[in-house]
């Protein structure tokens, strides 16, 4: 390919296509866990003509219209920044999935439409049956048409780091980590945008002005973050599968990340993790405490399990290697802290965290199911517990996939073992002139 070098360092390529590619992965994932929930919420609605439901129902297609819009810049600006710092890398990807590229797009088209069609014809819900069914099966083809965007994209994002082989179609969509990477993604989208939206309801409670609107709010910030929460304990397990066929699929990755020179960005993710289900939990412990219809063996429990989970949340974040800490040998000579080591250490922690995550959101949707959703209460500083999840939840999604990211860039690869970094250097550096070669 005849192109002019840009005559940057690489480095300024790598940021440009980080930023724009984990903004649009951002909104992405919001997209897809927004558009599932809203179903569910819509047929909800639907089904038992509550307002309440039918009141999310059309915030979250209003957070579907803006973030729609949003990702089509950010889709344009990721795609641009492609063309630009990394053409002979776009040029082979685009070349390889051509086709699930175009299904995407047209994906995305649907989605869009029938989003968008779900919420300006809102006012159909008020209509005779047919017009009400049919509004409904809008918000519903909205959420097939990004789920299966996902699956396309995931194909891509799948075939980059674990290609069997590089040039076979069928082998190339169902590559070793394709179903774990899609089934993972599910649940972390659903992660993602089930404490989002509750954290939009928190914002909505602090800033409500009446009581029916405080009422509301606390409610539909009670229902996003139990499935949030929910989606949140089945990671764990899809995440674990997903390693297995990393590190038989693509060996070299999997030692990278768990072992080598990224392996602190998996502690991230550790420490996150555990922080989501710190944070969950209290926020658990907050709601079921101000229900005087609480179980009797509440008390003891949650007290014992708050307990627990904090040191399982330390336990869990530990780092095995300290030497590829960043700056942690300005503190310590030491190589190996022996309680960062996986097994069995760390998959007790990861046990304890979801075991008594799962029973700590028994308690919840017990006392929740009591109280018909319409738990009263002045306090206000719940809101801010569901807003650090948001934040949170927002942060393990982008860590999430830079460190997936990271284990080809790290090991030189962009597309493993068949596309390198070294193959895009002439991009970047100006080749020598005639009489520099001569010289």
């Amino acid at each position: 390919m005849g192109l002019d070098p840009l005559q940057i360092p690489m480095l300024d390529g790598r940021i440009a296509i980080a930023l724009a590619a984990l903004s649009h992965s951002l909104f992405a994932t919001f997209i897809v866990g927004s558009s599932l929930i809203g179903a569910g919420i819509a047929t909800a609605a639907y089904r038992t003509g509550r307002a309440s439901y039918e009141r999310l129902a059309h915030m979250i297609a209003f957070t579907l219209v803006l973030t729609t819009g949003t990702i089509s810049f950010l889709g344009v600006t990721f795609v641009f920044c492609l063309n630009i710092f990394w053409p002979r890398f776009w040029h082979t990807i685009f070349h390889v999935m051509f086709w699930p590229f175009l299904i995407e797009a047209m994906l995305f088209l649907g989605e869009a439409v029938f989003a968008y069609a779900w919420y300006y014809l809102w006012s159909w819900t008020s209509g005779p049956g047919w017009q009400r069914r049919l509004h409904l099966s809008f918000v519903w083809i909205a959420a097939g048409c990004a789920a299966t965007a996902m699956f396309i994209i995931d194909i891509t994002a799948s075939y980059m780091l674990t290609p069997d082989p590089v040039n076979a179609a069928w082998r190339n969509i169902f590559n070793p980590t394709m179903i774990d990477l899609d089934v993972h993604r599910w649940f972390g989208n659903l992660t993602w945008a089930g404490f989002a939206l509750a954290g939009l309801s928190a914002i909505g409670l602090i800033r409500a002005r009446t009581v029916s609107d405080e009422e509301h709010y606390r409610w539909a910030g009670r229902v996003c973050f139990s499935i949030g929460f929910a989606a949140l304990l089945v990671m764990p397990i899809i995440g674990y599968q997903y390693l297995l066929h990393v590190r038989y699929g693509q060996p070299q990755s999997f030692e990278t990340l768990m072992l080598g020179e990224r392996s602190w960005l998996f502690d991230l993710v550790a420490l996150l993790y555990g922080l989501l289900i710190l944070l969950g939990s209290y926020y658990i412990y907050r709601v079921v405490r101000s229900n005087s219809l609480r179980p009797a063996s509440f008390d003891l429990f949650i007290s014992i399990s708050l307990l627990i989970l904090v040191v399982a949340a330390l336990v869990f974040a530990q780092p095995y290697h300290l030497q590829h800490i960043p700056f942690v040998s300005y503190l310590t000579d030491r190589q190996i802290n022996p309680l960062g080591k996986m097994q069995p250490n760390k998959y007790f922690a990861m046990a304890f965290l979801v075991f008594f995550g799962v029973a700590n959101a028994i308690y919840f949707l017990r006392v929740l199911r009591h109280n018909d959703f319409t738990l009263a209460q002045k306090d206000r500083s719940n809101p801010s517990i569901l807003i650090a999840l948001a934040l949170c939840s927002a942060l393990i999604i982008v860590v999430m996939g830079w460190t997936r990211e990271t284990a080809r860039a790290a090991n030189g690869y962009l597309i493993y073992g068949h596309f390198a970094l070294q193959d895009e250097h002439a991009t970047y550096d100006a080749p020598k002139s005639g009489r520099a070669r001569e010289d």
